[in-house]
């Protein structure tokens, strides 16, 4: 006597053996950070390659990505006033955006895609453009606080005395 499975238990199995081989693989995660008066929140994002940001509660606020400080082939952001915005962030590295309404009160943030190499090397190179280009020098002190978080989160070592 030959056994068969019927049809229907036959796709419930290749199913589930499909999600078992797709689930062990890297699930992309969906990241928000929202404006909150003129700080965004959180103002440093840790985030892996192929993960998604939503920026939200932007009514008065925009994303625009500050273009010397974001690691090559990672897409460029200039969002419109007041939208609601999510983006795909592919690129290992650190990507500095602002609020470009708001950037005189410091109104920016940080996201670190996976493990950058040299970090410290990044945030010097960064802080190196403050000074050359003065558009983007109140990337400054939010430069500095970006180096604490990543010292404090074993990403960068501490400086020697």
């Amino acid at each position: 006597m030959k056994f068969e499975f019927p049809r229907r238990v036959s796709q419930v199995a290749v199913a589930t053996a499909m999600t078992f081989a797709l689930g062990t693989a890297a699930v992309a995660e969906n990241h928000v950070i929202q404006a909150k008066g003129v700080k965004f929140d959180p103002m440093f994002l840790y985030i892996q390659p192929g993960d998604t940001v939503s920026f939200e509660r932007m009514p008065s606020h925009n994303v625009e990505t500050l273009d010397p400080m974001v690691p090559e082939g990672q897409e460029k952001i200039m969002s419109e006033l007041g939208d609601n915005i999510t983006v795909t962030f592919d690129t290992v590295g650190i990507v500095s955006y602002k609020c470009t309404p708001h950037w005189g009160n410091r109104m920016g943030g940080f996201i670190v895609v996976g493990e950058p190499e040299n970090p410290g090397e990044i945030i010097d190179s960064y802080m190196a453009v403050t000074e050359e280009q003065k558009e983007y020098l109140p990337a400054r002190g939010l430069l500095k606080k970006l180096r604490v978080d990543m010292e404090k989160n074993g990403m960068i070592g501490a400086p020697e005395s």
